[in-house]
């Protein structure tokens, strides 16, 4: 922070940045509130789901259908599979504390990224998750939340948290209903492989709708990604578990 030489003028910065601060974390609280309560979100800390939906791979949509399983903070598998040029295309991220494993084959062709920035995408995917949890943002030594101003969702407004991982060196904007309390949607900066081969940054929006309630948690049912302010992704979410545990053997690393 600026050094100030008047004295006054450092109270007033400091008290405008805790105001802000606890702008957010009332923000967050009605978050938790609105999706279960806090009792409920932190005893449910896995879940599976099977998903279908189209992804846009070289200007041409592809429709695909996969699962997902994950165990916060630190496990989580994606497979998804579609056909694409006339070949099986296959996606599979696992993720298990520091080991990943990140899979993609097309036909017979082995095309897995093995790049750090693929990686680190992957763990920031993890640390995504865990945000939308909700109650760890409330943890100071996983989260640091400020407050932005307030924008416009879908023709609603939202409440804004930017909330800063001590795990990654990037910001998660969160976008809560005013009303509901509901997260409508997410910003940050993406990774992302281009038609040229090559790794390069994109502003990542995703926005969730269709909530409904499992095991007194309330979760989206849709999802909309968007890279650069264009449709990347959308899924449909179903067979929702909300669970408190998944054996480690469902997240291994091994091929």
């Amino acid at each position: 922070m600026r050094r100030w030489i008047l004295g006054l003028a450092v109270a007033l910065v400091s008290a405008g940045a805790a105001a802000a601060d606890d702008k957010a974390v009332a923000v967050v609280k009605k978050a938790i509130q609105a999706h279960g309560g806090a009792d409920t979100l932190d005893k449910y800390k896995a879940g599976r789901f099977k998903l279908t939906g189209d992804i846009v791979i070289a200007e041409t949509e592809v429709e695909f259908s996969g699962s997902v399983a994950y165990h916060l903070p630190d496990r989580f598998r994606l497979t998804m599979s579609g056909m694409y040029m006339g070949e099986k295309l296959l996606i599979e991220q696992v993720v298990n504390g520091d080991k990943i494993r990140n899979t993609v084959r097309l036909g017979d062709m082995d095309i897995s990224p093995n790049g750090e920035d693929d990686k680190e995408e992957v763990k920031f995917g993890v640390v995504l998750q865990e945000a939308e949890q909700l109650t760890p943002l409330l943890d100071a030594k996983k989260f640091t939340l400020k407050a932005a101003d307030d924008a416009d969702v879908d023709g609603k407004k939202a409440a804004v948290v930017v909330a800063q991982p001590s795990a990654v060196k990037r910001e998660i904007k969160m976008y809560f209903d005013k009303e509901s309390g509901l997260l409508v949607k997410t910003a940050n900066r993406g990774r992302i492989t281009g038609d040229d081969g090559q790794s390069k940054e994109v502003d990542e929006e995703t926005y969730g709708s269709g909530y409904k309630a499992v095991n007194g948690m309330q979760v989206p049912t849709k999802l909309v990604i968007n890279h650069d302010g264009k449709k990347f992704m959308s899924m449909e979410l179903t067979d929702i578990e909300v669970l408190e545990k998944i054996g480690a053997r469902e997240f291994t690393t091994d091929d």
